[in-house]
Protein backbone atom coordinates (compact mmCIF):
# COMPACT_ATOMS: atom_id res chain seq x y z
CA UNK A 1 0.00 0.00 0.00
CA UNK A 2 1.61 3.46 -1.02
CA UNK A 3 2.64 5.33 1.78
CA UNK A 4 2.17 8.87 0.01
CA UNK A 5 -0.58 10.09 -1.99
CA UNK A 6 -0.32 12.61 -4.09
CA UNK A 7 -3.23 14.50 -6.41
CA UNK A 8 -2.01 15.54 -10.26
CA UNK A 9 -3.92 17.25 -12.55
CA UNK A 10 -5.68 14.51 -15.27
CA UNK A 11 -3.98 17.01 -17.81
CA UNK A 12 -0.23 15.86 -16.89
CA UNK A 13 -1.46 12.21 -16.78
CA UNK A 14 0.53 11.58 -20.22
CA UNK A 15 4.00 13.22 -19.17
CA UNK A 16 4.16 12.25 -14.99
CA UNK A 17 4.96 8.82 -15.53
CA UNK A 18 7.98 9.45 -17.62
CA UNK A 19 8.75 11.82 -15.41
CA UNK A 20 8.80 9.54 -12.36
CA UNK A 21 10.43 7.15 -14.24
CA UNK A 22 12.81 9.06 -14.76
CA UNK A 23 13.81 10.22 -11.31
CA UNK A 24 13.49 6.69 -10.27
CA UNK A 25 16.39 5.79 -12.64
CA UNK A 26 18.29 8.95 -11.32
CA UNK A 27 18.50 6.98 -7.20
CA UNK A 28 21.21 4.83 -7.87
CA UNK A 29 23.00 7.03 -10.08
CA UNK A 30 22.78 9.49 -6.44
CA UNK A 31 23.97 6.97 -3.84
CA UNK A 32 26.60 6.12 -6.30
CA UNK A 33 27.53 10.00 -6.48
CA UNK A 34 27.41 9.84 -2.83
CA UNK A 35 30.04 7.05 -2.28
CA UNK A 36 32.38 8.42 -4.43
CA UNK A 37 32.08 11.23 -2.23
CA UNK A 38 31.08 14.08 -4.89
CA UNK A 39 28.84 16.07 -3.25
CA UNK A 40 29.37 19.20 -5.86
CA UNK A 41 27.74 16.93 -8.34
CA UNK A 42 24.87 16.23 -5.73
CA UNK A 43 24.54 19.67 -4.71
CA UNK A 44 23.36 19.88 -8.54
CA UNK A 45 21.44 17.17 -8.71
CA UNK A 46 19.85 18.77 -6.11
CA UNK A 47 19.00 22.08 -7.44
CA UNK A 48 17.66 20.01 -10.24
CA UNK A 49 15.03 18.28 -8.13
CA UNK A 50 13.94 20.92 -6.41
CA UNK A 51 13.47 22.82 -9.52
CA UNK A 52 11.41 20.45 -11.57
CA UNK A 53 9.56 18.43 -8.38
CA UNK A 54 6.69 21.50 -7.80
CA UNK A 55 6.51 21.90 -11.40
CA UNK A 56 4.72 19.08 -11.83
CA UNK A 57 3.10 18.81 -8.37
CA UNK A 58 5.48 16.82 -6.19
CA UNK A 59 6.74 19.45 -3.41
CA UNK A 60 8.31 16.58 -1.25
CA UNK A 61 10.68 16.10 -4.16
CA UNK A 62 11.51 19.47 -4.09
CA UNK A 63 11.78 20.25 -0.82
CA UNK A 64 14.18 17.19 -0.80
CA UNK A 65 15.89 18.21 -3.32
CA UNK A 66 16.63 21.40 -1.55
CA UNK A 67 17.74 19.54 1.64
CA UNK A 68 20.11 18.14 -0.56
CA UNK A 69 21.58 20.51 -2.15
CA UNK A 70 22.05 22.27 0.97
CA UNK A 71 23.70 19.51 2.58
CA UNK A 72 25.63 19.17 0.21
CA UNK A 73 26.85 22.29 0.19
CA UNK A 74 27.47 22.29 3.51
CA UNK A 75 29.86 19.39 3.33
CA UNK A 76 27.35 17.08 5.20
CA UNK A 77 27.37 13.90 3.68
CA UNK A 78 25.15 11.53 6.11
CA UNK A 79 22.70 14.27 6.04
CA UNK A 80 22.88 14.12 1.98
CA UNK A 81 22.51 10.15 2.57
CA UNK A 82 19.68 10.16 4.40
CA UNK A 83 17.59 12.54 2.44
CA UNK A 84 18.80 10.69 -0.87
CA UNK A 85 16.96 7.11 1.10
CA UNK A 86 13.79 9.87 2.25
CA UNK A 87 13.45 10.29 -1.37
CA UNK A 88 13.74 6.78 -2.65
CA UNK A 89 11.32 6.01 -0.40
CA UNK A 90 9.17 8.37 -1.33
CA UNK A 91 8.97 7.70 -5.38
CA UNK A 92 8.97 3.47 -4.76
CA UNK A 93 5.57 4.18 -2.27
CA UNK A 94 3.90 7.07 -4.16
CA UNK A 95 0.29 6.90 -5.34
CA UNK A 96 -0.84 9.29 -8.08
CA UNK A 97 -4.57 10.23 -7.97
CA UNK A 98 -5.54 12.55 -11.39
CA UNK A 99 -8.26 14.70 -11.13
Amino acid sequence: MAKYKVSIDKDLSDIIPGYLETRRREIPELFALHSAGDLESLRKAGHKLSGSGGGYGFDRISELGKQVEALALAGDSAGVAARLAELKDYLENLEIVYG
